[in-house]
């Protein structure tokens, strides 16, 4: 494989590419198929170390091109996956999509994703800032102290959901000393053995069986979603009062009255520090910065667009959607 990047490398047009994308003149490339656009990514990044970031029109090509791009790499090639809102309060949907996204989303703030492919829709919606996630995961290690009340509190800041018994990424069960806990960084969730203060112990656990798999010496909490209302004292009251701002300011029109009552209501759920259902709705007011995917992208990334004409088809019918979606959620309250 080394040897067929080698000789693209050597071809005049490969270098023409590279310069004109270093020199901002927005190179184009056609008439060639899938596979021989990853084979001049993989070229550019085996000579030049940079990184990589490929924007697809949809999740089929997103996968291909990233199947390709690891075979002809070596290396592992993080997938940025784009997520659905949820608008409705009550109602329950999967959130493995967006915990995908949340590890994606780390491994780029930590500098770690090399070679990112994402969809341009995931590209573009509005994300947690990288400055939150870096704060709100931390790393649990054994033999490290820690006052169990404030780490089960430190959870429920980060979007964890207290039960009896783990099922699923984001819940987190304290029995005593014995904590289980599941990251949306990892397969399966991990139980910690507290004696007194200290991690004594550490182990993967199966879901199904509840039996210890193997242990571990540390482990990476993510937080459990990306709009955390509850993750810093001030963001909480100010979100919480930009509420109330808007529901105050509703009383002039009419036919707002279940409206307000929600806004009222999930702000009083916030000042209690529990977290409201389909929070995802209020994240402008969670987070003043307008933050995409492409701010955790560093200065050196080079971004190749697989194909700009389906690409600008895909951004424009998510946004129509986007808007559609939002429409139908204010006139329904």
């Amino acid at each position: 494989m080394k040897g067929i990047l080698g000789a693209l490398w050597q071809l005049e047009e490969t270098q023409m590419l590279l310069d004109g994308a270093l020199a901002h003149r927005r190179p184009r490339l056609t008439g060639v198929s899938s596979v021989h656009r990853a084979m001049l990514c993989a070229a550019i990044r085996a000579n030049k170390g940079q990184k990589l970031l490929v924007l697809c029109s949809d999740e089929k090509e997103v996968q291909r091109c990233a199947s390709d791009l690891r075979a002809l790499t070596g290396e592992e090639v993080t997938v940025l996956q784009g997520r659905a809102w949820q608008f409705r309060p009550a109602a329950a949907m999967s959130r493995q999509w967006e915990h995908r996204r949340l590890r994606a989303l780390y491994e780029m703030a930590a500098g770690s994703a090399d070679i990112v492919v994402a969809t341009v829709e995931a590209a573009v919606q509005r994300c947690i800032p990288p400055t939150v996630l870096r704060k709100a995961a931390f790393t649990l290690k054994q033999g490290e102290r820690y006052d169990i009340t404030a780490l089960t509190e430190q959870l429920v800041r980060s979007g964890y959901v207290r039960c009896q018994q783990v099922e699923g990424a984001g819940q987190f069960a304290l029995r005593g000393g014995i904590l289980d806990v599941f990251s949306p960084a990892m397969e399966q969730p991990v139980r910690c053995e507290f004696w007194d203060d200290e991690l004594d112990a550490m182990g993967v656990f199966d879901v199904s069986t509840q039996r210890r798999t193997h242990n571990v010496k540390e482990t990476l909490l993510l937080p459990a979603g990306e709009v955390l209302p509850l993750w810093d004292a001030a963001v909480k009251e100010r979100t919480a009062k930009t509420l109330e701002s808007v529901a105050e300011k509703l009383k002039k029109k009419e036919n707002t009255a279940a409206l307000r009552q929600l806004l009222e209501g999930d702000a009083a759920l916030l000042r209690s520090d529990a977290l409201p259902q389909g929070c995802e709705r209020y994240m402008a007011a969670v987070y003043e910065e307008k933050t995409t995917a492409l701010d955790y992208l560093g200065g050196d990334t080079l971004v190749c667009l697989w194909e700009s004409g389906r690409l600008s088809e895909s951004l424009r019918a998510s946004l129509w959607q986007l808007k559609e979606d939002l429409t139908a959620a204010s006139e329904r309250g």
